[in-house]
């Protein structure tokens, strides 16, 4: 943590629905010195933030009971809400989901999986520019009563706009003498594109359209740089009530500008850093950001190219002052030359440089000012001690140096460092997402090859299996143990990935080929004390997995079954409710030596068994409420009284209720009709 944080013990306020991942959040943060609040919903986080009154809030997007993006806009609206940084944590691609925190009022993101060096450097960031803008504007009502009470240049101008009386201030600020502006316009000394603004005041005045007026203009100094005054003025009225001249004053506002300038400089690299998405986007608009912010019209940014450490021009930008504008600097290619003394200077020198006119007088920067480039402001892109290339802005008019505004820029320097870091990091986790999904791909398919066709006949057998984004670990199949009895099951692996589907697929592998041994495979409890045994957590990585079997006897019309730890079948019949057969047990790989128990029961003619993994109804609803095995049992007795022969009316029906396409889970569901003889 930097100097700032270890000064001040800040409060963070964690919201998340998820106990693990608040458990992990504290303990990066406390590891940092920061003192953690965590609440497990949006409503209580209002509770907690209006009771703590926290420097930041950490929240994360999909909760029940109020989601993250509607707990952000309710603390926009309570005490200090806009100015208490909210830090959103979403999918690592739900773009989404970004734009809408960001719409919601956050100030940054991070995405899950959460690294801890990212966490930390966004909320070291967040909260020093918090307390950064707090300081600025405790700053800036200390300044503005100082401003109320500064001498100010009182001065007369006649109609003809000369000037016709100053007071002595006028040469403090400005530099020129009382006799070089008495009988001048005071026009003259106002920076050429205020001149219209400054002319429009004034005439207003002589034409007594208004009794007076405030407004702010840049004044020339006599060493040729301009600074900010504010303009009182108000008509001087004859003896017959016609207007004889102005009279007003001027008051020094440079530093309370430059101010503005940097705080809006502040915001300006926050806010382009917060919303673009990728480095390419970002170099152009923080140029541009950057230069409007101060009010500087060229700049460039020059990375080092570590395949043959050398700088070379990744971005410019420039600002044309008008239409006529004859500014000689042009596309990188060329205007290389003019800047490369300058970019050597910044690399070497590794801190804030700031170049005005008098200070460049070697040949090559001198030909950028022939540009037209009077002052010159540079720093380094720094990620720690790395050096990662140099920015430079100039402008046309001389400026003094400005120390706070070096010390600024260089921390927005290291603050660059780091967002490109972490952009490339984020770009390096896509490829190996796409990867994987990829790979995830290919084990879906795989486990799609292994699923066995449709049954027809006195038995008939229809199934799907939608594989969720991450890939789950359901599997399931159903083949002829000899011509009367049919063996039936469904497994679901806990967890989601490759991993999942290689120990579903090597659980489908060992069921399939009966190559328990000591195993009776007619008897549904003897084949899960098999894989019990075959398949334990400490063996296994700690995965385990829950499954249904069950063989059915044709001749007897009886069928036998046993689960470990898996959702109840549903047993329907004509128009008879749905009838759930409720097993307790534990998953397979948790407990050895766990007896596992076996059940049995009729099968009348013209009865259906649904068969599924959980999949199918843990579904977050769009009201964020989770839907429930009993709601779920309500839409399969519709379908079923419905008499349908597709299986689509049913998940179309689930999809619906979900809200979206996609599940977060594999949804898999088999229905097996036993039909009359």
């Amino acid at each position: 943590m930097s100097q700032t944080l270890e000064s001040r013990i800040p409060l963070i306020l964690v919201v998340d629905d998820d106990r693990s991942t608040r458990m992990i959040l504290r303990l990066i943060l406390e590891q940092d010195g920061c003192e953690v609040v965590d609440v497990e919903n949006g409503q209580q986080c209002l509770n907690a933030y209006l009771a703590r009154k926290p420097d930041m809030v950490l929240l994360d997007a999909k909760m029940p009971v109020m989601d993250g993006f509607t707990c952000c806009a309710e603390l926009q609206k309570l005490p200090l809400g806009t100015s208490t940084p909210i830090l959103m944590i979403a999918g690592l691609e739900d773009q989404a989901s970004v734009d809408k925190a960001f719409a919601a009022g956050a100030m940054d993101y991070v995405t899950k999986p959460i690294h801890p060096p990212i966490l930390r450097r966004r909320l070291r960031h967040l909260l020093e520019a918090s307390w950064a803008e707090q300081a600025v504007r405790d700053s800036e009502a200390r300044y503005r009563s100082v401003v109320d009470h500064l001498k100010e240049v009182i001065f007369q101008i006649n109609q003809e706009g000369n000037v016709t009386f100053l007071n002595p201030i006028w040469c403090e600020l400005t530099g020129f003498s009382q006799q070089e502006a008495i009988n001048h316009p005071l026009g003259q000394f106002v920076h050429p594109e205020d001149h219209q603004t400054f002319n429009k005041q004034i005439e207003q005045l002589l034409l007594n359209h208004q009794s007076e007026c405030r407004f702010d203009v840049r004044f020339l100094h006599k060493e040729g740089s301009f600074g900010w005054m504010e303009i009182y003025a108000c008509a001087i009225l004859g003896p017959d009530d016609r207007i004889v001249g102005i009279s007003g004053s001027l008051a020094d506002i440079t530093e309370r500008k430059y101010q503005e300038q940097r705080f809006n400089v502040e915001q300006a690299t926050t806010r382009v850093l917060a919303e673009v998405a990728t480095l390419s986007e970002a170099f152009p608009r923080l140029l541009q950001a950057i230069s409007q912010s101060l009010g500087w019209e060229y700049g460039e940014l020059w990375l080092i190219d570590e395949s043959n450490y050398s700088l070379r021009c990744a971005e410019s930008w420039l600002a044309l002052r008008n239409k006529t504008s004859t500014v000689s600097v042009e596309s990188s290619s060329v205007h290389f030359a003019l800047a490369a003394s300058i970019i050597d200077r910044i690399w070497h020198y590794n801190r804030p440089l700031w170049l005005s006119d008098y200070e460049m007088q070697d040949a090559q920067v001198r030909s950028f000012q022939q540009a037209g480039m009077a002052t010159t402001l540079s720093f380094p892109i720094l990620e720690g001690y790395n050096r990662l290339g140099v920015m430079f802005f100039s402008k046309y008019e001389p400026q003094a140096k400005d120390p706070s505004l070096l010390n600024i820029m260089g921390s927005i320097g290291a603050q660059l460092g780091e967002f490109i870091m972490r952009k490339k990091a984020e770009e390096e986790v896509q490829r190996q997402h796409a990867k994987l999904q990829s790979e995830l791909n290919q084990a879906a398919a795989y486990v799609q090859s292994l699923i066995p066709p449709p049954l027809s006949g006195l038995i008939s057998i229809q199934h799907q299996f939608i594989p969720s984004n991450q890939l789950g670990g359901d599997a399931f199949d159903y083949y002829w143990l000899d011509t009367d009895h049919l063996a039936i099951y469904l497994l679901d692996v806990a967890g989601h990935g490759i991993r999942s589907t290689l120990l579903s697929v090597s659980v489908l592998n060992v069921v399939r080929s009966q190559s328990l041994l000591d195993t009776d495979f007619y008897q549904p409890s003897s084949v899960l004390d098999g894989l019990n045994e075959v398949f334990q957590m400490n063996e296994q990585g700690d995965d385990y997995f829950t499954i249904w079997y069950g063989v059915y006897n044709c001749k007897t019309q009886k069928l036998k079954y046993a689960s470990g730890g898996h959702p109840a079948v549903l047993l329907a019949f004509e128009q008879h409710p749905v009838k759930p057969l409720e097993v307790k047990s534990i998953p397979i790989g948790m407990m050895t030596g766990f007896p596992y128990d076996q059940y049995e029961c009729d099968i009348q003619a013209g009865s259906s068994l649904y068969l599924f993994s959980d999949g199918v109804y843990e579904i977050m609803q769009p009201n964020g409420e989770v839907w429930t095995f009993d709601e779920f049992i309500s839409i399969v007795s519709e379908y079923q009284h419905q008499q349908l022969d597709s299986l689509d009316p049913l998940f179309q029906q689930i999809q619906h209720i979900a809200g979206h396409k996609s599940f977060d889970d594999d949804y898999s569901l088999m229905k097996i009709s036993f039909d009359a003889a």
